[in-house]
């Protein structure tokens, strides 16, 4: 395998199989493309078009991002083929209670079921613990998602509850199950 061109990726949080890096403007154009892509959007419930233009915003710098964020969101980037292939982060972040909504996707189906969304969501919690001394995270996963739902209890997530009918999907109402993952029982789990 080739060295990496240091003006190409950043590293973030090294992997096995992937790495979290920096998002690059270059990459604008994949993220338009997961991002409105029907088959990776169907449950992450992006329901509204994105334009690239708008897209190419999320990778400017702005005045607040001195400062305390409410999200981070970093680019999933598979080392053997050496390209970016997804996103994953941590948004809704509450500083005050310490928590945060974890979310990944995958932008190419040929890439789903091999581990690699557990993999980044697994670095994505070590960092929201460890580094953000974050409490809790939390998600939400939809009734039909069985792969996002077997992940979630994968990672040590449990559930919360169920919102029933909580979102509209394919011309019906799903409910959505609720998990949490508190830094107490994820240091247990790391420990044992």
């Amino acid at each position: 395998m080739e060295e990496r061109k240091e003006e190409e990726i950043f590293v973030f949080i090294e992997g096995d199989k992937i790495d979290l890096v920096v998002g690059h403007s270059k990459w604008a154009d994949l993220t338009c493309k997961w991002m409105n892509d029907p088959k990776v959007r169907h449950y992450s419930r992006n329901v509204w078009p994105l334009t690239l233009d708008e897209v190419k915003k999320w990778f400017e710098p702005s005045s607040s991002d001195r400062g305390t964020r409410d999200f981070v969101v970093l680019t999933i980037y598979h080392k053997q083929d050496e390209r970016p292939i997804g996103t994953v982060g941590l948004n809704r972040i509450n500083w005050i209670y310490r928590t945060a909504n974890i979310f990944a996707a995958i932008g190419y189906p040929e890439y789903w079921g091999k581990g690699i969304a557990g993999e980044a969501s697994e670095l994505m919690i070590n960092y929201g613990f460890e580094e953000l001394n974050l409490n809790k995270i939390y998600s939400g996963v939809f009734e039909p998602n069985k792969r996002s739902l077997r992940a979630a209890e994968k990672l040590g997530f449990k559930k919360e509850g169920v919102s029933i009918q909580d979102v509209y999907v394919d011309g019906k109402y799903l409910d959505a199950h609720k998990f949490y993952l508190l830094k107490e029982d994820w240091l247990k789990r790391k420990q044992s």
